[in-house]
């Protein structure tokens, strides 16, 4: 079945924030989240929950996996699919950790869209590569 025009928008959208956080992760954030963006990370210890906007995300979240690595995340997209005002991404990234290690991960956004940003979403991650890399590096 063929894509609303609203459908269409919104995976150009997410695409180009894609592209744009292709050879920096962080930077498919800053594309399309606001500081209204409301963002729940699933699953199970202290970086699972919900965040209100893209400054809370990061601080909270983000910051303690960017601030451990060498250089920028990079991401590879796997898959990306819309159905009315979500878009559903699938994407892979990797990077080198500040100790020389890799890290790796996988990850399944569901985005609601709107007026080209998203307003809220769903994330699933492996939680576990998530805190050994905060628990292994002490900064």
């Amino acid at each position: 079945m063929p894509y609303s025009p609203e459908e269409e928008a919104n995976v150009a959208t997410v695409k180009a924030a894609l592209t744009t956080g292709s050879e920096d992760f962080t930077k498919f954030f800053s594309e399309i989240f606001t500081q209204e963006t409301e963002w729940t990370i699933a699953g199970h210890g202290p970086v699972a929950g919900v965040y209100h906007g893209l400054e809370e995300l990061h601080n909270n979240a983000e910051a303690a996996l960017f601030d451990r690595l060498a250089g920028p995340l990079a991401i590879t997209t796997r898959g990306l699919w819309a159905d009315g005002s979500d878009v559903i991404i699938r994407i892979d990234s990797s990077g080198t950790a500040i100790d020389g290690e890799p890290y790796r991960n996988g990850y399944l956004y569901i985005l609601t869209m709107a007026h080209g940003k998203v307003v809220s979403g769903i994330e699933w991650l492996d939680l576990n590569a998530y805190y050994e890399i905060v628990e292994r590096i002490t900064i």
